[in-house]
């Protein structure tokens, strides 16, 4: 395989710059037809789906697919996929990782595990990547050291971000508020209350956080995300706030020197009184004076924040671009933060998704996956957006995985090479891991030097774009194509199919085209992996296992699976 990570590399620096320039659409044209308002289907009819669509349907609303995926959404359709997911039973992170820690020291490394597990074997695909896609938006890393000691409480954000993937956006940011790990996280657990006699002020972090990242952004939005050139808050608003995360820390415990067990460790943060600003406290325009009570405080805080004008296309513009495109375009926004807003969204066939209530994901969610600008041909030529290494990973292990249950009990079972995939010379990124609340790319960067850039395009995942990591995603993925195994030497993925192609280096590259892109490999670039894996004359019986090896290390650095579109 040294050649053909030799041979991967040398043609993945021509493919990924011939796609530098991928980013989304800027035009405000749309051919949705206006709706996307309280209870109105996205049209009147279902989406017809071929292979094409599965797939790249599959790419934005889970993991991927295997040629059974595949087969299943074009036979359901859309429509029905999506409310099927919607109403699957969640399992527990928390549960999951406690009877982990009967038989096995849970770690970072485990946790990951647990991430990978899921997403490549979790029926509820939906759930765990809109999960996914929430991870990287109210951020909880793992990289930090006080996050890490924290392995079992991890569970507890990661069940409240995955019980609100299909549930309620404001509802979550209510719950996160008060989880210990992000109160570890962004240093709200354990703030004191100013003393005018030390100078001492509260800490702002989370205060700065929760409106500049989690709800309303930087500049006062449109209802279609685009900007007014006014900002959203001042120093003074970041203080005021600050003020009304004082006196937060561990439940049921000394406020000074918590003790953590398990009989508080799973619960939310409470108030603490003594270390509550009493006081008026003022942020936003309005001011928020109900006592010591800092759970009562942050509520009305929260309801008014949450209220805020950019909520909705703050956070359903992140969350297109997440699932679909890295630049939609205004009227894309602008119907998503409509159905934000309303709560509810009706499938062609009268099936309701949503509460009614502001916030709800799962209507909003299958807004985003069914608008015409996520369903219809590419507006230009510039929509779509560029895979992270993750999401790459994952649609390759889905493809060939092997079947098998989530485990419940016992350890969490685990593929070595697939944790620490954040280091630099390899990924640059992993789940749950991020070197900050920034997470590991930004949703508004903007690659310098590049066409993207000129044509005033955001491209978030290019600032994984590194060298080394373009390198280190090839060398890494040469060594999963060359085959692993979980831990315990169980086989994780099955390839026989394809190695039955090999024979005939056109059939085999033409279906590993279809499953893993769709179909829609270019003609220059489906020659040229034919070339190269025509290489191994087959001469030898080694030679199948290197032509489909080949041809796979090619398509995974080709700009169709690299991009989405």
């Amino acid at each position: 395989m040294k050649q053909i990570e030799r041979y991967a590399a040398l043609l993945s620096v021509v493919l990924v710059a011939s796609c530098n320039s991928g980013g989304g659409d800027t035009d405000d044209s749309s051919t949705a037809d206006g709706s996307g308002s309280s209870g109105t289907p996205a049209r009147e009819t279902v989406y017809p789906v071929d292979t094409q669509e599965a797939v790249k349907f599959l790419n934005q609303a889970s993991f991927g697919g295997s040629a059974d995926d595949i087969a299943s959404v074009e036979a359901q359709g859309l429509e029905t996929w999506i409310y099927e997911q919607s109403q699957l039973p969640i399992v527990s992170f928390t549960d999951r990782l406690i009877a982990a820690d009967d038989v096995q020291d849970v770690t970072p490394d485990v946790v990951q595990a647990l991430f990978w597990e899921r997403a490549v074997h979790a029926d509820d695909q939906l759930r765990q990547r809109v999960t996914f896609a929430l991870s990287q938006i109210v951020v909880a890393s793992l990289a930090d050291g006080a996050v890490s000691r924290r392995e079992r409480e991890y569970g507890v954000y990661l069940d409240i971000l995955q019980r609100h993937a299909l549930g309620n956006y404001c509802d979550m940011v209510r719950e996160i508020s008060f989880n210990p790990v992000m109160g570890l996280f962004l240093t709200h657990l354990g703030n004191r209350k100013a003393d005018a006699a030390t100078g001492f002020v509260p800490d702002e972090n989370y205060a700065r956080e929760v409106m500049q990242l989690f709800t309303i952004g930087l500049e006062v939005l449109n209802s279609d995300g685009t900007g007014q050139g006014t900002e959203t808050y001042t120093l003074e608003d970041v203080q005021g706030l600050a003020a009304v995360f004082t006196g937060l820390s561990w439940a049921d415990t000394d406020f000074e020197r918590p003790r953590i067990g398990d009989n508080n460790r799973y619960l939310p943060m409470e108030s603490y009184i003594a270390e509550h600003e009493d006081g008026p406290k003022s942020f936003l325009g309005t001011t928020v004076d109900l006592g010591g009570d800092a759970e009562v405080s942050v509520d009305e805080a929260l309801d008014y924040l949450l209220a805020h004008q950019n909520v909705a296309p703050f956070i359903s513009q992140q969350l297109i671009q997440k699932l679909v495109t890295s630049n939609p375009s205004p009227s894309y926004v602008s119907r998503v933060a409509s159905v934000f807003t309303s709560g509810s969204y009706v499938l062609p066939d009268g099936r309701m998704l949503g509460t009614g209530q502001r916030c709800d994901m799962a209507a909003t969610v299958a807004a985003i996956l069914l608008d015409d600008e996520a369903r219809g041909a590419a507006p230009n030529e510039n929509f779509g957006k560029l895979r992270s290494p993750v999401l790459r990973m994952a649609q390759y292990l889905r493809a060939f995985r092997i079947d098998q249950e989530l485990t419940t009990t016992g350890a969490v079972p685990r593929v070595r090479d697939l944790v620490r995939l954040e280091e630099t010379d390899r990924f640059g990124q992993n789940a749950f891991s991020s070197p900050s609340v920034f997470n590991f790319f930004r949703p508004g960067y903007v690659a310098p030097g590049t066409e993207s850039a000129d044509l005033g395009l955001k491209t978030p995942e290019f600032q994984l774009a590194t060298t080394p990591s373009l390198i280190g995603y090839i060398n890494t993925m040469e060594s999963f194509i060359d085959g692993f195994t979980l831990d315990d030497g169980t086989e994780y993925v099955d390839r026989s199919k394809y190695l039955e192609l090999a024979g005939n280096a056109a059939e085999l590259v033409d279906a590993l085209d279809v499953l893993l892109t769709g179909g829609t490999l270019s003609a220059v670039n489906r020659d040229r992996i034919v070339s190269a894996v025509e290489l191994y004359d087959m001469s030898r019986d080694s030679d199948a296992l290197n032509r489909l090896e080949m041809a796979l290390m090619l398509m995974i650095t080709s700009p169709e699976y690299l991009v989405q579109r």
